[in-house]
């Protein structure tokens, strides 16, 4: 039995914790909802996934000390909003003083005051006390991870080894975690398919036909393997096959469970402001698609002309029934 420590107490932590509860592993999730961290503690997660048990709740625990999570823990997985990761490790750094860890990244995305993907911010904050990264990637709602739906996903990192021992933690008969070394290109493609995921909320909102969706995730797919591979030379061009990639695209991009997807919608009845000022949470893809601005500043050559029209509507340069005019030139 291993102690793992949950940086998080929300939807994912808790899907998470309940894959690693039920391979016997003891779980203890730091956060700062007490209503969340109380309920935890009862055995359940009622804001998410209303009074259905943790699998082994006796297992799982929660708490508001950062010390006292990460105790004894060789491992924490780190799974807290975007715009607090930062602070969060400067954290969870001084809590450590000179002990190292191992660290799962299920923050996906990327940083949009430094441009950096999070797992270079946690490596560069946390680089005293990183023994290992990873992140985990692929086609995963957290409620059906919660109610142990089968799920794969990739088990995204540089260090084979690492690799190899985070799925024997995590594997069991519902979730399963595939090995993939390329970090820099799943990246790529975790960040910038949410991206995709509102224009094709967009595309299917004004064209509600079949034919349209999967021809614009075909697209899509391949540009942001040009964008990867212009980034990042050295990733594999076969990454788009991943779990990280094309089975994260598939499911983000046709399911209004996605809240990119759902924003998408959105934008094409109401617009871009009147859409932000509807959602309460992060859209991911709209900071990511700002940070897209720079990607083709910087690489003017690159062809993607969809994802182009995609951001040009969220800065509202075009309007979203505009968004298809390269359609014509194809």
């Amino acid at each position: 039995m291993s102690k793992i420590a949950f940086i998080g107490t929300g939807a994912w932590a808790s899907a998470l914790a309940t894959v690693l509860s039920k391979n016997n592993h003891q779980v203890c999730l730091w956060g700062i909802d007490e209503t969340e961290i109380n309920d935890i503690n009862k055995g359940y997660n009622s804001k998410y996934f209303g009074k259905t048990k943790f699998n082994n709740p006796q297992l799982v625990h929660a708490t508001n000390d950062l010390k006292l999570a990460l105790n004894d823990a060789e491992t924490i997985v780190l799974a807290v909003p975007t715009p607090v990761i930062t602070s969060v490790l400067h954290k969870i750094k001084e809590t450590l003083g000179e002990r190292s860890v191992n660290v799962i990244n299920v923050s996906k995305g990327i940083d949009k005051e430094s441009k950096q993907f999070f797992s270079k911010i946690i490596s560069e904050i946390m680089s005293k006390n990183l023994k290992n990264i990873c992140s985990l990637i692929g086609p995963s709602f957290a409620i059906e991870v919660f109610n142990n739906h089968l799920t794969l996903i990739n088990a995204v990192g540089k260090n084979t080894q690492f690799l190899d021992s985070i799925t024997k933690l995590f594997n069991n008969d519902t979730f399963k975690l595939i090995t993939n070394n390329d970090e820099d290109g799943s990246e790529v493609y975790s960040a910038l398919k949410n991206v995709l995921a509102i224009g094709i909320g967009i595309a299917s909102a004004l064209y509600p036909a079949k034919n349209l969706a999967p021809a614009l995730i075909s697209i899509g797919l391949k540009e942001i393997k040009d964008i990867a591979l212009t980034i990042y030379p050295q990733s594999n061009p076969l990454s788009g096959y991943e779990l990280s990639a094309i089975g994260d695209i598939v499911l983000t991009c046709l399911n209004t469970t996605s809240r990119n997807y759902s924003f998408g919608l959105q934008v094409a009845s109401v617009g871009v402001v009147e859409a932000l000022s509807l959602n309460t949470k992060t859209v991911e893809g709209y900071n990511t698609a700002k940070i897209l601005i720079d990607i083709f500043e910087k690489y003017p050559l690159l062809n993607t002309p969809l994802l182009k029209n995609i951001v040009n509507v969220l800065d509202l340069k075009i309007h979203q029934n505009d968004l298809l005019s390269f359609f014509a030139q194809i």
